[in-house]
């Protein structure tokens, strides 16, 4: 840490500018994860750095100084080093998971009903990992992990039924609290997470004294981690015939976003309900609590075959556009229209 200004040495700067540089290379040549690390994580990493550090301290770590020799080294990295091939990150499709579901996992037994539940979650609610099991190297925290105590059953007026999580966004600012109210609606055809809830809570009742102290997905006791909620991707799609190296937890918020613009939902609301730059409460202000119910029903509701496993959604979390997005040329002529096709394509595929 470091408390440097404009005012700050020369000497100062550059010493601080010269630990990043060092942290690039180790990244880079000691592959501290066991896999080489790409140029553009290495830059993802250095950028993490700098914004913890001003945002716990109040300051830039290099005073400042513009950060381009840094830059300059990691192109270097990128140039002298042999890159990793991009990681491929299949969305796990709805059929293939209800499937899954349906054929290797004890859903009448409390262990599988759990996974069942935890699985259409955060496929219908197009969780991230970290939303609805404890991350890796974290331990269960009531007050920002889900429990027992953040479910609860509704009825809407037409007579639809819904569960509410009352959850804490995973890229939530430090200290945020579970005061996100995400919605799941039942009906689907394919995966229904209120009856995958109801089942799992009746195989696995808790003592209402007991449910802000209890995991909401727990494996013997235990909080489910996101390392086991991929293992268990991973093993389903596996199961499947399908190459799990391809599949993580990640898998099921990119299938579930498939299923939702599959379904023709509008970008805005799939952004929305995905908490993309968002809370899901905008959905609630901006179109009506039966929009955000619906959600969930589509998406469980919704097959798809994503063209060669392509995946349409970045695995940072920003919705790219949709073909219907993509701005037409009014005078454009079929090669410059070509090309704009090509340019999504290309954009998708990264």
């Amino acid at each position: 840490m470091t408390r440097l200004t404009a005012a700050s040495s020369l000497e100062e700067k550059l010493e601080a500018e010269m630990l990043l540089m060092d942290f690039a290379v180790w990244l880079a040549m000691c592959r501290p994860s066991g896999r080489p690390i790409s140029a553009r994580t290495i830059a993802k990493y250095i950028s993490a750095v700098r914004s913890w550090h001003l945002r716990t301290q109040g300051t830039h770590l290099t005073g400042d100084l513009d950060g381009g020799r840094v830059n300059d080294l990691v192109r270097g990295i990128a140039r002298t080093q042999n890159q990793p091939a991009p990681m491929v990150r299949y969305g796990v499709r709805t059929q293939d998971l209800a499937e899954a579901i349906r054929r290797f996992l004890p859903v009448h037994e409390p262990i599988g009903a759990m996974w069942a539940a935890a699985l259409t979650a955060g496929f219908c609610g197009l969780m991230r990992g970290a939303e609805f099991g404890v991350a890796d190297g974290e331990t269960f925290d009531r007050l920002r992990h889900l429990t027992r105590a953040d479910i609860s059953f509704r009825t809407g007026a037409d007579g639809t039924e819904y569960v509410v999580l009352r959850m804490r966004p995973a890229k939530g600012k430090p200290g945020t609290t579970k005061s996100v109210p995400l919605l799941l609606a039942g009906g689907g055809t394919l995966l229904d997470p209120v009856k995958a809830f109801r089942r799992m809570i009746e195989l696995d009742p808790v003592e209402v004294s007991e449910e802000k102290y209890t995991p909401l997905f727990a494996r013997y006791g235990r909080a489910v981690s996101v390392r086991q909620i991929r293992d268990c991707v991973k093993s389903l799609m596996a199961c499947l015939g399908l190459d799990a190296r391809n599949f993580g937890a990640h898998s099921l918020r990119i299938g579930g976003a498939t299923a939702a613009s599959a379904a023709d939902l509008n970008p805005a609301t799939i952004r929305a309900a995905g908490r993309w730059s968002s809370d899901v409460y905008v959905l609630y202000t901006r179109a009506s609590r039966q929009a955000a119910m619906r959600v969930a029903t589509v998406i469980g509701s919704t097959p798809f075959e994503d063209l060669e496993r392509g995946v349409r959604f970045d695995a940072d979390g920003e919705i790219l556009l949709t073909p219907a997005e993509m701005p037409r040329l009014p005078t454009a002529s079929f090669v410059e229209q070509d090309l704009v096709d090509d340019a999504f394509a290309e954009e998708g595929e990264a």
